[in-house]
């Protein structure tokens, strides 16, 4: 029975050893890792997209309501104007008075009273800093300026 055993032993040995030998796989390139990394990703993408939910779509259509307008409010800090074109800027209403200095466009300037002869501001002279006049067609006053709060102003000495 030893004998046996070692027969068979033997055969299997010498059979396996005839066998060809398996050829190893070759080595993933970049390319490849790249490619089934992005075929894998796609399939997650098509597979979470077609995913079942249990909340079935809403049946009621949404009517939107009318945006109520609210009126903007003035800003009462604000007290700045432009100065939209070459002006003169006077000691009062108009040439009639000194001219303190001509205004360059476009010019920010400090808004400090309402003249007291209608079409004209009292701004704070951009050159020499004091007070002179300017022609309300020349200026540009932003809607959120509001105008009552600074004092009505009359031509000084």
């Amino acid at each position: 029975m030893k004998i046996r055993v070692l027969i068979v032993s033997l055969m299997f040995l010498s059979i396996s050893a005839c066998a060809p030998k398996p050829t190893p796989l070759p080595e993933p390139t970049d390319d490849m890792i790249g490619t089934l990394t992005v075929q894998m990703a796609a399939v997650m993408m098509t597979q979470t997209a077609a995913a079942y939910s249990p909340t079935p779509p809403p049946t009621e259509t949404f009517t939107p309501t009318p945006d109520v307008t609210l009126a903007p409010t003035k800003d009462a800090s604000k007290n700045i104007i432009t100065v939209v074109n070459y002006t003169g800027c006077y000691r009062g209403p108009g040439p009639s008075y000194p001219l303190q200095s001509y205004i360059n466009v476009p010019k920010k300037v400090e808004l400090l009273g309402i003249g007291n002869v209608p079409g004209w501001y009292v701004i704070n002279g951009p050159y020499f800093y004091t007070p002179c006049w300017v022609a309300a067609a020349d200026v540009q006053i932003d809607p959120d300026v509001d105008l009552t709060r600074f004092p009505v102003m009359t031509p000084g000495p």
